[in-house]
C-alpha cells in the first residue's frame, strides 16, 4: 500500500499574527477531506504539523533557534516543547473525532539533531502505527542538538529524514497559498505562480522565494523547497499547494490535479 506524506503548515491550522491561536475550521475541514479520501482509497499516511503561532511564539522569545545561548534557553526549551504539544493534540483530536486512528509521535523525544540536522530519528514505533494503517502526527518541535545544545526541529527536517528512510510516493504540503511564487502573493499581488521546481530552474527562482507570513522561525518556503529539493535526487516529488481551498486536499491525496507547485528532478 502507497505511503503519503501531508504536511498541515502552521500558517494554515493557526492563526500566525495571533499568538496560540489555532483555526478551528479550517482544522474540522481539513481532516474531514483526509478522512474522505482515506476512505475513497486505499493508502498509508503519515501526517506532520507545523506549529504557527504556538511553539513559534515561545521560539522567537527565546531564540532557541541559536540554540543554548544563556539562562533562559532552557526555559525556551521547555515552553517552546509544551506548545507544540498543545498543537499537536488539537490536530490528533480533530483526526480522531474524524474517524482516524490517529496517534502522536513527539520528535523532542526520538530525535538527536546536529546543527539543526536531524542525525538519529528511532523510527520503529512510527513504522509500526504505519503498518497498521494508524496515522501518525508528528510536528515541529524543539530537539537536543549535539552542537548547539538545542534547536528547532522543522516538519520539513522530519519529512526529508523519514522519506529518505520510508520512501513515501509523494509528499503534499498544505498552506495559505497556491504554491511558490515569484514574489509574496499575499503582498505582491501580480506574483506569479511557479508551477514546477525542477533542479535546472531552482538556481534561477531561488532569489524569489520568501519567508512565511506571521512569525516563523523556521524559514519560511525557502526551507521548505531547500528540503524537498533534497528528495528529488531519490525520485521523491512534493506539492505545496492551498490547503484553504475547499476539497483541494482531498483531491491532491487521491492524485488529482490541482493547482499548486510541483518540486520533481
Amino acid at each position: 500500500m502507497k505511503l503519503i506524506f501531508l504536511k498541515l503548515g502552521g500558517s494554515l491550522i493557526t492563526c500566525k499574527d495571533k499568538p496560540f491561536a489555532e483555526n478551528k475550521e479550517i482544522i474540522k475541514r481539513t481532516v474531514k477531506e483526509v478522512r474522505l479520501a482515506r476512505k475513497k482509497e486505499k493508502f498509508r499516511l503519515l501526517i506532520g504539523n507545523g506549529g504557527g503561532s504556538y511553539p513559534h511564539t515561545a521560539a522567537k522569545k527565546y531564540q532557541t533557534v541559536k540554540g543554548i545561548i544563556n539562562k533562559r534557553s532552557l526555559k525556551g526549551v521547555a515552553e517552546v516543547q509544551d506548545a507544540a504539544s498543545r498543537l499537536n493534540r488539537i490536530i490528533v483530536r480533530a483526526l480522531l473525532d474524524a474517524g482516524e486512528n490517529a496517534i502522536s509521535v513527539q520528535p523532542s523525544s526520538v530525535c538527536l539533531a546536529k546543527n539543526s540536522r536531524i542525525v538519529e530519528f528511532y523510527t520503529k514505533p512510527l513504522e509500526n502505527f504505519l503498518k497498521r494503517d494508524m496515522v501518525p502526527v508528528i510536528y515541529g518541535d524543539v530537539g537536543i542538538d549535539t552542537k548547539k545544545g538545542c534547536c528547532i526541529i522543522s516538519t520539513e527536517e522530519l519529512f526529508v529524514f523519514l522519506a529518505k528512510k520510508l520512501k513515501p510516493k509523494r509528499i503534499i504540503s498544505a498552506g495559505i497559498v497556491d504554491g511558490v511564487f515569484t514574489g509574496d502573493p499575499l503582498k505582491n499581488p501580480g506574483a506569479k505562480l511557479i508551477e514546477e521546481i525542477t533542479s535546472k530552474n531552482y538556481p534561477q527562482i531561488k532569489t524569489a522565494l520568501t519567508g512565511s507570513v506571521g512569525i516563523d522561525v523556521t524559514g519560511g518556503m525557502l526551507h521548505k523547497v531547500e528540503r524537498y529539493m533534497e528528495l528529488t535526487s531519490i525520485g521523491i516529488n512534493s506539492y505545496i499547494i492551498n490547503g484553504i481551498i475547499k476539497n483541494r486536499l482531498k483531491k491532491a491525496l487521491l492524485e488529482k490535479r490541482v493547482t499548486g507547485t510541483l518540486i520533481k528532478k
